[in-house]
């Protein structure tokens, strides 16, 4: 069978409004209320990332290597502005500095299937090029 190559075009990405700081199932990333982040032109890599640790002595003849921290990636979230859409005014308030909490998402992709994430918001940094119509 030939892998079939996937894009993100049809996606929409969804915030819960609400701080989840714990661990979710797939059950209770579900069982919550999102809200559209309308206007979105691209979700950055996520994903497992895992830094492999090193520690060479004089005696050794192979590098001796081991499995570090895992980073599940820090995706930057690419919009057109609107500031009058709920979904960006959302992630603009998890993104104040004043913000220690860590958010649900959810993206649907155009086949239907879903994907539950969650994790810190930062930002919004703003190109230098841009601007508001």
């Amino acid at each position: 069978m030939a892998a079939e190559a996937k894009t993100n075009a049809g996606s929409k990405l969804f915030i819960c409004v609400l701080p989840q700081n714990a661990d979710l199932t797939a059950t209770e990333f579900a069982a919550l209320t999102f809200v559209q982040v309308k206007k979105v032109g691209s979700t950055g890599e996520r994903g497992i990332n895992t830094n492999v640790v090193q520690y060479d002595t004089l005696d050794t003849l192979v590098a001796l290597k081991g499995k570090g921290i895992t980073n599940a990636g820090d995706p930057q979230i690419e919009v057109a502005e609107d500031l009058t859409d709920p979904g960006q005014v959302a992630m603009r308030a998890a993104g104040a500095p004043d913000v220690p909490d860590t958010y649900a998402f959810k993206i649907e992709r155009a086949d239907g299937s879903i994907e539950y994430l969650r994790g810190l918001v930062t930002g919004p940094s703003t190109s230098p090029w841009a601007s508001t119509p």
